[in-house]
């Protein structure tokens, strides 16, 4: 696939406050060209969240836990809030990166959300290139929005960061048949799900199905589809709905069952479960 020149990127940045503390109301993008080594970080601690990926050059990063890895084109750098860390520049003129940094606050509701990780600062993107029109896109609109609409460049980045740093496969490590059986059963859970059913619609036998999901979730299907319906649960409590409005819209019989299910996964009853929701502060 023929993809736009890197020689023709300028460098390119933009910088803008979309409110509250400094450290948490940063929002900026950019191209950034670092032509010699002495545009090398070196024990450098920021107190906001950076994103970079190496469209071209290369160098190292490592930090205070000890990580190191080399930064070759299509490596996804993290530079944590508050983390000393070192980029070093190899002093060849070719590094060229975009990066997006935004608040710690952003950045801490994501990792909660275990959308990103601290644990792996640096990655790979397959495909840097691809990602060009998205990042010409990105530093257009922030660079040109009044102040009243940068929330939506905020969520633009978010979501170019979790394409950086997210692995394609959701669940790595699983085979696609159990993959496709996971994405079934978290399906429609106001209804009773048949678990032969399940097996007929990947076209394998239930006992292989049974068998093989077991071994690499180490749940059974029917423990696994139903943690799915508890955590809907879970949800719809949050949101105030009485017991009796969660069992039905969760297609049990009555709320009698519903809390005997619920309780043995989650640990309380229901009403229990929602009025200890009340009382955190």
């Amino acid at each position: 696939m023929n993809h736009p020149s890197l020689s023709s990127v300028k460098h390119e940045v933009t910088y803008r406050f979309i409110g509250g503390s400094p450290e948490n109301g940063i929002l900026s993008c950019g191209f950034m060209r670092k032509k010699s080594a002495q545009k090398s970080q070196i024990d450098f601690v920021i107190p906001y969240y950076s994103c970079f990926l190496l469209l071209q050059g290369s160098g190292e990063y490592w930090d205070e836990t000890g990580a190191r890895a080399a930064l070759t084109p299509g490596s996804v750098c993290q530079r944590l809030p508050n983390r000393q860390h070192s980029t070093r520049v190899d002093g060849d003129g070719n590094w060229l990166e975009f990066y997006i940094s935004f608040g710690k606050g952003v950045f801490d509701s994501l990792k909660s959300l275990e959308l990103v990780q601290e644990t792996v600062p640096v990655g790979r993107f397959a495909d840097p290139r691809s990602l060009l029109p998205l990042f010409h896109g990105l530093l257009s609109r922030m660079s040109a929005a009044p102040d009243s609409l940068l929330a939506a460049c905020l969520l633009e980045a978010q979501q170019l960061v979790l394409t950086l740093t997210r692995p394609p496969d959701p669940r790595p490590g699983l085979s696609p048949v159990v993959v496709r059986a996971c994405e079934l059963l978290e399906k429609d859970s106001e209804r009773e799900l048949p678990l032969p059913v399940v097996a007929e619609q990947l076209c394998v036998g239930y006992e292989t199905l049974r068998k093989q999901f077991q071994r690499e979730m180490h749940l059974s299907l029917e423990e696994y589809r139903q943690s799915r319906r508890m955590t809907t649960a879970q949800m719809m409590l949050l949101e105030g709905e009485p017991v009796k409005a969660v069992a039905k819209a969760l297609g049990y019989s009555d709320a009698y069952a519903f809390s005997k299910q619920f309780k043995r996964f989650c640990g309380s009853s229901p009403s229990a479960y929602a009025q200890s929701l009340l009382q955190k502060p």
